[in-house]
């Protein structure tokens, strides 16, 4: 009868270690999952902060580059302008210049 009894207690443990296990390593594998869970949702909110002020950073140097195109027109119409008044008055000042030479010529 002992040989039964610890024959039976060998199957009894054998039992507990094939189906026992079987619930731990699935809670392993589930406390595992969770575990990559929580790091893939920290990553996909850091991600999407990132991603957040990216887009921001690009709309406030798009608003940034509108104004600076805006200034640029602004500046060659300018630039525009300057060179025109440029060119007149030279031509003024040339036309000046000629006459006051003519004049001390005849002199």
């Amino acid at each position: 009868m002992s040989g039964n009894k610890l024959m039976l207690s060998h199957m009894l443990l054998l039992a507990f270690l094939m189906f026992g296990v079987q619930p731990l390593a699935q809670a392993r594998d589930l406390s595992t999952l969770q575990t990559a869970l929580r790091i893939a949702q920290d990553e996909m909110k850091a991600a999407e902060a990132e991603r957040d002020a990216d887009v921001q950073h690009v709309a406030a140097t798009e608003k940034e580059i509108e104004q600076l195109k805006k200034q640029l027109k602004a500046g060659r119409e300018k630039a525009t302008r300057s060179e025109k008044r440029y060119v007149e008055s030279k031509k003024q000042h040339d036309k000046a210049q000629a006459a006051l030479d003519q004049a001390w010529k005849q002199r």
